[in-house]
């Protein structure tokens, strides 16, 4: 299963650049994790523009990224950068990450049709709720724009059997800066997850501040629990980028070794 996962994902990926077809102009092959491999140029991720991007939860982002770059092989840009939904630039991208802690307008439906054909094409879109509360205001707007993005398509739970929670890392629980669920969720179309969300402000257990310094406190697991999101993250992005990481790793225990190292990761 996880190889004709991994396989389909690809699939789609390369799909996404022919659906966008005149809207851009990068190659299929930007979207491809073997892109380092093949002297391609290196994947690009965005943050989704609605109006409102906290801007102490984006070095969360860029840690992640940084730290993907240093112990992997996919081939990623560090720059972060920032897209509106309605824009055909979105097919650039074959990751994209919606971050907020407040509620935001209903959007039209020009970018409801580009957002379903992005993630209908195999582009993935992370949902990360930093907010800290089960029923936010942020949480209300992602599910209305969800239940117009894919109807009769409803989030639902991952399974300890989803392939994100051992793209890289073997993960047992998910966390971030509190843990308000205890689960990712996500919406399927076919064996693909194009959507996922995590509630537990994943970017605010790895953001810092300018000094370096952790920018808030991880309750209740303090420094476990951070870890706990730091792996998680690492399986996000490493999932998002390629579907079948760990078939493709050469020297996956050495980069275990070096993240253990680095990160001071546990087993």
């Amino acid at each position: 299963m996880k190889r004709r996962f991994g396989a389909e994902r690809r699939r789609a990926l390369r799909l996404l650049g022919l659906v966008a077809g005149g809207l851009v102009a990068a190659p299929a092959a930007v979207f491809d994790g073997s892109a380092r491999a093949e002297g391609q140029r290196a994947v690009r991720i965005a943050l989704l523009d609605l109006g409102s991007i906290p801007e102490n939860r984006v070095s969360g982002l860029e840690a992640l990224v940084q730290e993907v770059i240093r112990n992997s092989s996919v081939a990623l840009s560090a720059n972060i950068s920032r897209v509106s939904p309605s824009s055909p630039s979105l097919f650039e991208y074959p990751f994209v990450i919606l971050v907020g802690d407040q509620g935001f307008p209903a959007v039209d439906r020009a970018i409801v049709d580009n957002l379903r054909l992005y993630v209908r094409g195999g582009g993935t879109l992370f949902v990360d709720d930093s907010s800290g509360l089960e029923d936010s205001a942020f949480d209300r707007s992602v599910r209305r724009l969800l239940a117009r993005l894919l109807p009769g398509q409803r989030l639902r739970p991952l399974g300890r059997e989803h392939a994100l929670y051992r793209s890289f890392f073997i993960l047992r629980r998910v966390a971030g800066r509190l843990v308000v669920k205890d689960h990712l969720s996500g919406v399927w179309t076919g064996d693909i997850t194009p959507v996922i969300y995590s509630q537990n402000d994943l970017f605010g257990a790895l953001a810092r501040t300018r000094a370096g310094d952790w920018r808030f406190d991880v309750v209740p697991g303090g420094t476990r629990q951070r870890t706990e999101a730091r792996k998680l993250g690492v399986n996000l992005l490493l999932f998002a980028l390629t579907g079948n990481y760990k078939l493709d790793a050469v020297h996956v225990d050495t980069l275990l070794n070096r993240m253990r190292r680095q990160g001071g990761y546990g087993r």
